[in-house]
């Protein structure tokens, strides 16, 4: 259980209540005793994420993802499972108690881990006393040139690196190493030499949504456009693609006051300038089109994004690829479109806050972008242009699933280009839609995944771990399993049932973490509810099927015994053994 007492996980699990965690993640509905929503973890449009509220997991019938509220919040957060307890912990008020590591490289790792986060929060309160010092006056100049106010440069935590020098010698003293200084991003390293990785740098902090700064964004202040923004190296503790910058300040937000969207930015000044101007719903993607995990966590604040890059041909490439990637992960986006190309910041300052505010409202869904592309891609003046234009237009109107929408958009496309309505909309039905996604089945007792005994195994583990009323009559220590899952949750089962404990499944997500999947299968069996069979009488069957799978193994290993004997007696004694395996089959069937 990772080093933690399974009686303060017990209390930690009882105080967090599942559904009470999810439901701050995923919109729930109930139905009977379940709860039931659209899976974080897959892109889907019809809910099949189900959480079960009296046994306290969760279960996907989409994804087969499952766990106990440690699993989700692990899986969600992108958390290890000592920091989601932590996080669970800080939640509800509970100290943590010192944890037992059997692995002294796993306590290592954590020790050095908290080490950089610390030196990471020391080097931000030294670039803000560097801010305020004399020395600082350029750095102060370009601030104020940017018309930030103190309070937002408080509020990001704003600083200075002044030198190359300052900031190693700073740590030196602090007592960090410089093993730990590189390790951090920091500090670089160079023939021997250790320096201010952002050196005479504007820095802003990356903070993450626990509120650690991970990493540090720096902005050239000299007028050299080369490099003018670089950010630390990734680290331990700082994942490019798994980091938004302000994402900490969204999280606030939607906590004290609610969100609705959250618009999507490349820089982090261009963040710090919309702050300022009210639009706190914003976070920059770190200067590269998003990834599958930005996406996912963007999800968890808003399933609505506005994408806000740049207008150039790199930017462009940028909003294609990540207007993909929200898509895929089941976000609502569009796409806005700032005049004569501006930055947001520029927008903000020279045509004002209603001008941006009506960019966001006028901004247009992902196919109206993508052909509004197409059209700055091809020359339509050319009869090879035009009919790549429409050929490629008519690619992105099919992604549309809604019929109206197709139809408005031909109607753009044959003003565009004169070609007519009912010839466009021939050649857009000439190839088939997409199609439409179905329900998802439970296949737990229709497919032969591991074989026959294996599912039966799964259902008679599922009975004793559920309480079922139908299986106090057989004793589970009689049963034999092949898969070593099975046999240490029967040993599980058997050592609560010996010390008089009630039997919860989803403490076996913190005694066998390794068989996360096997767990999953069986989740599924208290989740689906939709069984067309009586349990009791499926039950006798698993067990009899079971039994059966039992001897048919013994009778095998004697045969093979029987054939290499030499010894009559032997021979005798072990014919026997079989034909007394054989008449007891017989008997069962």
């Amino acid at each position: 259980m990772r080093g933690f007492d399974a009686k303060f996980l017990d209390e930690l699990k009882s105080k967090n209540d599942i559904v009470d965690i999810i439901g701050r993640y995923v919109r729930l509905e109930q139905r009977g005793t379940n709860f039931w929503g659209k899976c974080p973890f897959h892109h889907e449009k019809t809910a099949s994420f189900c959480v079960n509220s009296t046994g306290q997991f969760f279960y996907c019938f989409g994804c087969h993802e499952s766990g106990d509220v440690i699993t989700f919040i692990k899986n969600i957060e992108s958390l290890d499972f000592n920091d989601a307890v932590k996080y669970l912990a800080e939640r509800v008020n509970m100290p943590l108690p010192e944890v037992r590591y059997d692995d002294e490289k796993i306590k290592e790792q954590k020790r050095f881990k908290q080490r950089l986060l610390e030196l990471l929060r020391d080097t931000a309160l030294f670039y803000v006393k560097n801010l305020k010092s004399e020395k600082a006056d350029k750095h102060v100049e370009y601030i104020l040139k940017r018309k930030f106010t103190s309070e937002t440069v408080a509020k990001f935590g704003m600083g200075a690196s002044l030198d190359f020098n300052s900031l190693p010698n700073y740590l030196k003293e602090k007592g960090y190493t410089y093993e730990e200084m590189v390790a951090s991003g920091a500090v670089g390293e160079k023939n021997g030499r250790y320096f201010d990785f952002l050196g005479g740098r504007l820095i802003i902090p990356v903070i993450d949504q626990f509120n650690n700064v991970v990493a540090f964004d720096g902005r050239r202040i000299d007028g050299i456009k080369d490099q003018k923004y670089i950010n630390t190296k990734e680290t331990q503790v700082f994942f490019k693609g798994k980091t938004l910058f302000s994402i900490n300040n969204l999280k606030k937000i939607k906590n004290e006051e609610g969100i609705d969207g959250v618009i999507i930015v490349e820089g982090h000044l261009d963040v710090v300038s919309l702050y300022q101007a009210g639009f706190k719903n914003v976070v920059a993607s770190m200067g590269t089109a998003l990834t599958k995990d930005q996406a996912r966590m963007l999800k968890r604040y808003s399933e609505k994004a506005y994408v806000c890059f740049d207008g150039d041909s790199a930017g462009q490439k940028a909003t294609l690829k990540s207007l993909e990637t929200l898509t895929e992960e089941g976000v609502e986006v569009k796409v806005m479109t700032l005049p004569d190309q501006l930055d947001p910041d520029e927008v903000i300052v020279r045509r004002g806050i209603e001008a941006f505010r009506e960019c966001i409202i006028t901004a247009k869904p992902v196919v109206d972008y993508k052909i509004d592309v197409l059209k700055n891609t091809f020359d339509i003046n050319t009869v090879d242009g035009k009919r790549k234009f429409v050929s490629s237009a008519l690619n992105v109107i099919r992604e549309s699933s809604s019929a109206a929408e197709q139809e408005d958009l031909l109607k753009i496309l044959r003003d565009y280009t004169g070609v007519t309505y009912e010839s466009l909309k021939r050649e857009l039905y000439s190839t088939p839609q997409k199609a439409q996604e179905t329900p998802v089945i439970n296949d737990q007792f229709n497919d032969n995944s591991g074989g026959k005994s294996v599912l039966a195994a799964r259902f008679l583990l599922y009975a004793y771990l559920f309480n079922k009323p139908y299986a106090l009559e057989t004793d589970i220590s009689e049963l034999n399993f092949n898969i070593t899952a099975h046999k240490d949750v029967k040993e599980f089962i058997l050592e609560k049932q010996k010390a008089g404990e009630k039997i919860r499944f989803n403490d076996l997500y913190d005694y066998f973490p390794e068989y996360g999947e096997e767990f999953s299968k069986i989740a599924g069996l208290e989740t689906d509810e939709n069984k067309q069979f009586d349990e009791a009488v499926y039950f006798n069957d698993c067990l009899q099927t079971l039994k059966k799978d039992w001897i048919d193994q013994q009778i095998e290993v004697l045969n093979k015994k029987f054939s290499m004997l030499t010894d009559t007696e032997e021979r005798r004694k072990t014919a026997t053994q079989i034909a007394m395996l054989l008449a007891q089959k017989n008997k069962r069937v």
